[in-house]
């Protein structure tokens, strides 16, 4: 099963974005506001392209990384210039944490923390149906962890 980010988290973001760069192109060409001049309005200039930033680099991220969910574990790939896979198998899984914002609990989505005894650690950010998701992850987690303990 390869998981998805949610669409609406991802349009939610651009959406922000586009009011960010909305806002600094009115402060700089309606109100004069520059950037290079010390002022209280270009404080308020960097503050909100720092936080334009913060959101793109998000977006950026969540596209970058995929998961993926199959009876024997969890694959995270992260491509950008090179490859890089990490692979943890249930039988490692020490922790299953999930995290909704307001506005995830709102639009339906979150985060899935996977923490391994390797102190690997998979992070699946924006998750559409995050519930639906950890729901099968620790039933998969449950069902390896008893097999262990059947084979011991």
């Amino acid at each position: 099963m390869r998981v998805k980010t949610s669409l609406i988290s991802q349009l939610f973001e651009i959406i922000l974005i586009s009011l960010i760069l909305i806002i600094l192109l009115l402060l700089t060409f309606l109100y004069d506001v520059s950037p290079l001049k010390a002022s209280v309005s270009s404080v308020f200039w960097y503050v909100l392209l720092t936080i334009g930033i913060i959101i793109l680099n998000e977006i950026v991220i969540k596209r970058l990384y995929t998961y993926e969910i199959d009876n024997t574990g969890i694959k995270e790939t992260f491509v950008l210039f090179s490859k890089k896979e990490t692979f943890v198998p249930y039988s490692n899984i020490t922790k299953i944490d999930m995290k909704k914002t307001f506005l995830g609990r709102l639009l339906n989505y979150g985060d899935i923390d996977v923490i391994s005894s390797s102190s690997a650690k998979i992070t699946l950010r924006g998750i559409k149906n995050p519930e639906d998701v950890y729901q099968r992850l620790k039933e998969m987690f449950e069902k390896h962890k008893k097999e262990k303990e059947e084979n011991e």
